[in-house]
């Protein structure tokens, strides 16, 4: 045997040889050790998996921050809007709609407790998409407002304003029993705070200041008010009637005149499967319905009453309801074009029908006017609970006991915070809309400059400073209807070319309306299409018709 042949022999051997139980158990220990380090390996690459989640996590905080701060979230007249700004609008625009329609939110389908994302305002439009339109357009207006403010060279400071809104905020948030900086978040936005939305505040501050400037400069004068009046009369004017109301007596029953009744297998099988009277059943139904009478029994009905309405006509200026000062748009739509006619002298009389209702109304006109009645100027505190309405007044009276004096009084007990500001002010108080007690003291025809009187109005209480009269109703209402048109027309115009931007897509009401204006330009263009086509198509009938 070669000395190779030995050598691969004995490799042969060795590769085959049997392993001892001292072999198994290291090879044991072998593979156990592999199978730990691999399980350490694993289990620290899991942990430095959850740490760098975690420090995304926490990281992510001051970066979403620092974005809605910083990012532009939309453009509007050529200025960028951050997060911060679009939210603090938003939320401005949604709780005033919330305010202003509350007990209608059910009636449109509004449930403010859930995702308004998820809620349809429209059949393109959720309830998100609507308010963050609304907030983009009154972002253009204001952006434009102030734009116009800067160049004017308007100035106002803010720092007593915005001293009572911290004040304010303070107060809503212990009410709330939560911190101020929780209510901000509440009201503004996840990303407010006092010193993010300070800006914002300051300048809807300025806006509102020119936006009043402008108003009080485009006031209308005497003459171009009673021109309007001169105009628009039946508006404003009040009218003095007397009214009977004649209802039509309707069966509660089928008479002689009632519709047939069809008969069916249910009516004509007198006896049920239980061996019940058929009959029994029908009559029980009829009673959970109230008999509906057919056209003959309501119009015998109305002839009958019509007789009665006609001589109630008679006697109605004397005998009829009492009605005074109304204004057309307060009187019954039936009867309000019949008194408000120009036509109309005192002592006429008439009687109108209202198909609707069954009855009748008879009326007597006894005059038309404008009621040239003036309005108030008073200053109001309402009270603290530390304070009651008694003890303000007595504080008043052992001082100055002046106007100037009361509205600092105002200043200091007052919970109406939007009304310490001007001490308490407010002009040209109506009738309209106000308590029956509080309008009884304010226009008492014995009224004089000075008088002061604490009023407690269904658990709330009012302290009364009168200071005197001012223009009548009508002169009001006219004057406001021509500044607000004005305005409306001038904000128009100075918006009209106000552009928005949304670099990110996060307006999903810009999306819709481009789907929509698209579709209608297709819409137009096949129908556009469609008519050239049946153009041609009648020019080439005539042709081959001249052509035979």
């Amino acid at each position: 045997m070669s000395k190779n042949e030995k050598v691969t022999e004995n490799k042969e051997q060795t590769e085959q040889k049997v392993m001892t139980k001292y072999d198994r158990k290291v090879q044991k220990r072998k593979e156990e050790n592999e199978t730990e380090n691999k399980e350490e390996r694993i289990s620290t690459a899991i942990g430095i998996v959850v740490l760098v989640a975690l420090v995304c996590l926490v990281a992510s905080f001051p970066i979403r921050t620092y974005l809605a701060t910083h990012e532009t979230y939309v453009v509007v007249n050529g200025e960028a809007v951050n997060k911060v700004e679009f939210d603090y609008q938003y939320n401005l625009t949604k709780n005033n709609y919330i305010t202003q329609y509350g007990s209608y939110l059910t009636y449109f389908g509004l449930d403010t407790s859930k995702d308004l994302s998820t809620q349809m305002y429209s059949d393109t439009l959720t309830w998100q998409d609507y308010f963050e339109q609304n907030a983009v357009e009154s972002l253009k207006q204001n952006k434009a407002l102030m734009a116009e403010a800067k160049a004017a060279g308007f100035t106002y400071d803010t720092t007593d304003e915005y001293n009572t809104f911290k004040e304010t905020i303070k107060t809503s948030a212990a009410s709330a029993g939560i911190s101020e900086k929780e209510y901000v978040r509440s009201i503004y936005g996840s990303y407010a705070t006092m010193g993010r939305i300070e800006e914002y505040v300051k300048n809807d501050m300025v806006m509102n200041a020119y936006y009043q400037k402008l108003q009080e400069d485009n006031a209308p004068g005497d003459d171009e008010i009673q021109s309007y009046y001169e105009e628009n009369k039946a508006t404003y004017d009040s009218v003095d009637y007397r009214l009977t109301t004649i209802e039509a007596d309707l069966p509660t029953e089928p008479t002689e005149l009632a519709d047939p009744v069809e008969e069916t297998a249910a009516t004509t099988d007198t006896t049920a499967t239980d061996g019940t009277a058929a009959t029994d059943a029908t009559a029980s139904d009829s009673t959970d319905t109230a008999y509906q009478p057919s056209d003959a029994e309501i119009a015998k009905a109305m002839e009958d009453a019509k007789v009665l309405a006609d001589d109630a006509e008679q006697t109605v200026a004397k005998d009829g309801e009492a009605h005074e000062n109304e204004k057309k748009s307060s009187v019954n739509y039936l009867i309000s074009d019949w008194l408000f006619d120009d036509a109309r002298k005192a002592g006429d009389t008439t009687v109108i029908t209202n198909d609707n209702s069954h009855c009748y109304y008879v009326v007597a006109f006894e005059k038309r006017y404008l009621d040239e009645t003036p309005s108030a100027d008073v200053r109001v505190i309402i009270p603290t609970e530390d304070k009651t309405g008694e003890e303000i007044l007595e504080e008043w009276k052992n001082g100055a006991a002046t106007e100037d004096s009361f509205a600092e009084l105002c200043k200091k007990y007052t919970q109406d915070t939007s009304a310490v500001e001007n001490g308490g002010l407010f002009e040209q108080v109506t009738k309209t809309g106000m308590t029956e007690e509080l309008s009884n003291w304010i226009f008492d025809s014995s009224r004089q400059a000075g008088d002061t009187v604490a009023i407690t109005v269904s658990d709330s209480t009012y302290v009364l400073y009168y200071i005197g009269q001012d223009q009548p109703e009508w002169k009001i209402n006219i004057k406001n209807t021509l500044v607000s048109d004005t305005m409306s027309q001038h904000m128009q115009d100075i918006t009209a070319d106000v552009t928005v931007e949304d670099p990110k897509g996060k307006l999903n009401y810009l999306k819709v309306q481009a789907e929509e204006s698209a579709a209608a330009e297709t819409e137009t263009a096949t129908a556009e299409t469609q008519e050239i086509t049946e153009e041609q198509t009648a020019a080439t009938e005539e042709t081959a018709t001249q052509a035979q």
